[in-house]
C-alpha cells in the first residue's frame, strides 16, 4: 500500500525534504549552463526546492512542478521566489491531456524510488508521454537506500539498479540513453548511492 503523501506533508513527516535542491541537480546546471531551457517538468516535486533551483539557474526556462499532496502544493506556491517557478497539483499517472508532448525536459529527483516498483513501467510511459520529440530526460536515481538503518525494508524509498532504469527506458522503444554516472556531489549519507541518468526522446 502506497503512503497518504498528503497526510504525511501535514504532519511534517518527510525525511526526503533535505531543505535544499538535489546536491546532483545543482553541480549538473552549473556545468551545463543555458541547457535546461524551455519547459521542464518536475514530478514528485514536494515542496519545490528542485524547481527554484532549476527557475533560478535558468531564467529562460519554465519549470513546472507537480506532486499528488495538495499540501506539498500549497507549500510551493506560498514560498515562490521566482517569476518562472510553477506549481500544480497532480497525479503522474492520471496527467491530463495539455501534458502530452507539452514538455522539453523532466527532471526526475525522489518520484522513482518512491512509487511500488511494480508501477515502474507506468512511470516511464507517463514521462514518455510528457516528453516532446528529442525531449531529454534527466534523473538521479538513489541506489540502495534499503542501506539505512531508518528506511523501511520494503520502501519507500524502494532501490533501484543502473541496470534496470536502463531497461525501463530502453525497452519504451522510444529513447537512447546520452550518459550515465555518478555524480561528484551529494546529500550527506548519500556518497556512491546515486546515480545520474540522461536519455533522449526519439
Amino acid at each position: 500500500m502506497q503512503p497518504d503523501w498528503d497526510q504525511r506533508y501535514r504532519q511534517g513527516n518527510t525525511p526526503w525534504d533535505k531543505g535544499s535542491a538535489s546536491p546532483p541537480l545543482i553541480e549538473w546546471l552549473k556545468l551545463n549552463q543555458q541547457r535546461m531551457t524551455g519547459r521542464v517538468l518536475v514530478p514528485g516535486c514536494g515542496t519545490g526546492h528542485d524547481v527554484q533551483a532549476i527557475a533560478n539557474a535558468e531564467p529562460t526556462s519554465a519549470p513546472l512542478g507537480i506532486d499528488i499532496s495538495t499540501t506539498a502544493i500549497t507549500t510551493c506556491q506560498q514560498n515562490k521566489s521566482y517569476d518562472n517557478e510553477q506549481y500544480q497539483q497532480a497525479d503522474l499517472f492520471l496527467l491530463p491531456q495539455q501534458f502530452h508532448k507539452a514538455f522539453d525536459w523532466v527532471w526526475e529527483h525522489t518520484c522513482y524510488c518512491a512509487i511500488d516498483p511494480s508501477e515502474r513501467p507506468k512511470y516511464v510511459s507517463a514521462i514518455a508521454s510528457t516528453l516532446k520529440p528529442a525531449g531529454i530526460f534527466l534523473g538521479v536515481f538513489y541506489l540502495n537506500p534499503q542501506s539505512y538503518e531508518t528506511a523501511p525494508p520494503d520502501g519507500p524509498p524502494h532501490g533501484t539498479s543502473i541496470q534496470e532504469v536502463e531497461t525501463l527506458f530502453l525497452a519504451e522503444n522510444g529513447f537512447i540513453l546520452e550518459s550515465s554516472k555518478t555524480p561528484n556531489a551529494w546529500y550527506p549519507g548519500r556518497e556512491g548511492r546515486e546515480h545520474v541518468m540522461q536519455f533522449r526522446r526519439l
